[in-house]
């Protein structure tokens, strides 16, 4: 998806209103609705400022019971890029360079702004790193992989643990008068 600027550049303080409804095809994401992007761009001078919001519906899997559950992913985005910037040319190898604040904001090198990089990346920093189907999901019985979301399961009534923690069991059991 691409944004074509030249009206943007001729003036300083200029703004762009820009909305749109796409699915993106990434391998990894399912997507149950498209994603619906709102942006402001406002030409800042050297700069061009991206601000918005970005809305869509997605498939995840619960990292506790492995079943899949609809996310709602809401992400604000604010990004500056510059104008098209000269690149210095005459820095040789292993020579020691001092960034500027220019040197990590985007650049523009056309006229026009690629919102797929800035899409894909927004919506991968917001994806829960665990995602969950509930806050209170109880997940899968190590033992025999039963939902414990369903109920428990005989592996739970019965006192599994490793031969190795007898001796602590033992000593727990006749402090609280279980002998």
């Amino acid at each position: 998806m691409e944004i074509y600027l030249a009206d943007l550049h001729s003036e300083v303080g200029k703004v762009f209103s820009f909305e749109e409804e796409f699915i993106p095809n990434y391998r990894d994401i399912s997507f149950i609705d498209p994603v619906h992007i709102k942006l402001k761009l406002v030409n800042l001078g050297r700069e061009v400022l991206v601000k918005g919001s970005l809305k869509t519906k997605i498939k995840l899997v619960c990292s506790r019971c492995l079943k899949e559950f609809p996310y709602d992913l809401e992400a604000k985005i604010q990004e500056i890029y510059l104008w098209d910037v000269p690149i210095q040319k005459n820095i040789s190898p292993g020579e020691i360079i001092e960034l500027k604040d220019e040197d990590f904001k985007f650049v523009l090198e056309k006229e026009s702004l690629f919102l797929d990089p800035l899409v894909e990346d927004v919506i991968r920093l917001n994806l829960p790193v665990k995602p969950l189907c509930r806050p209170d999901c109880k997940g899968l019985c190590p033992v025999c992989g039963q939902d414990l979301n369903m109920g428990e399961c005989e592996c739970s009534k019965k006192r599994l643990y490793d031969p190795r923690w007898e001796p602590l069991m033992k000593f727990i059991d006749k402090k609280e008068g279980n002998k």
